[in-house]
């Protein structure tokens, strides 16, 4: 693929998603808009299976009174209560939509967004790449774990702490790093990826973009790429279980800015969410378009009462 039909396509691909960032707030309709809070709302599970969306006014030992999503105030015994949690989200006509628990990541490439204190996730990206991570502060992530590959379980790991700069409801930006190393073999050194991150947008609708540098580090000496690679995705809710999420990469050190692109849906539950996307390649001898992708993440650590 010519390096100008590439550059074509990110052009198209910032001027569909970019707008999202700007649009977000305004593609909420104006009596929904009190609604979309950066507070905790509570979700009550009764033993009859019913789940009420609200918050909780007053309560005594027999019974609590809730103001629902919808407004209406209503008095539940306790002993219908079967567990009580914490979540975020927004009222989109007569539904509840649940924040998208994996929102500090597109379908592999992190977001601006950081992990609370004491939050976390397991993770399977692309199947054979575990991760396990947890929020050390609202700012300080770290993540790793070990390929599933034959001959590389427990041999080979990687790390990637992240920090986040600053982050508001519009907008999060991040610094962090991947790293890969060999258990066995130390003084082999350690390969990996340095980055910038930005989003902006809502949790359902956003744009992010970021750069990032290869570098070494070994008993030989260390070496940094002097090209970065460059990082555009987006995110797009269009339902209340589904979100439209894309990440595209290129290399701007190649004669033909090669890379990947790649784009899929999300289906999103209260901790699971599940990815299923399509890889290619972009370039003078890429493998072309496509490879399946599925990822899932379990996020753990949500505030629950």
């Amino acid at each position: 693929m010519s390096s100008r039909l590439v550059r074509s396509t990110l052009a198209a691909l910032l001027l569909t998603i970019a707008p999202l960032a700007v649009q977000a707030q305004d593609s909420i309709p104006a009596g929904q808009r009190d609604t979309v809070t950066k507070d905790s709302l509570t979700v009550i599970r009764l033993r009859d299976g019913s789940v009420l969306y609200g918050r909780i006014l007053t309560e005594d030992p027999d019974r609590l009174r809730v103001r629902t999503v919808g407004g209406l105030d209503i008095d539940i015994q306790r002993a219908q209560v079967s567990s009580i949690d914490r979540t975020r989200g927004r009222l989109v006509g007569n539904e509840f939509w649940a924040e998208d628990p994996n929102g500090t990541r597109l379908l592999f490439t992190s977001t601006g967004r950081a992990l609370g204190k004491g939050e976390g996730y397991v993770s399977a990206y692309y199947i054979f790449l575990p991760f396990v991570a947890y929020g050390v502060t609202d700012r300080f992530t770290i993540a790793g774990g070990t390929p599933i590959v034959p001959g590389l379980i427990g041999r080979a790991f990687y790390l990637a702490p992240k920090f986040t700069i600053a982050e508001s409801e519009r907008a999060a930006y991040s610094v962090g790093a991947i790293t890969f190393a060999l258990t066995n073999d130390i003084d082999a050194g350690t390969v990996g990826l340095a980055y910038g991150v930005g989003t902006w947008g809502n949790r359902d609708n956003a744009f992010t973009a970021g750069l990032g540098w290869g570098y070494y580090w070994g008993s030989g000496g260390s070496d940094v790429t002097s090209a970065p690679v460059l990082v555009v995705g987006g995110e797009r809710r269009i339902s209340r279980r589904v979100k439209l999420v894309t990440e595209n990469w290129v290399y701007t050190g190649a004669v033909d800015n090669g890379g990947l692109f790649s784009g899929g849906f999300r289906f999103i539950g209260d901790r699971l969410t599940s990815d299923l996307g399509l890889i290619g390649g972009i370039g003078t001898g890429s493998a072309g378009c496509c490879i399946p992708s599925v990822n899932f993440v379990w996020n753990y650590g949500r505030k629950r009462r």
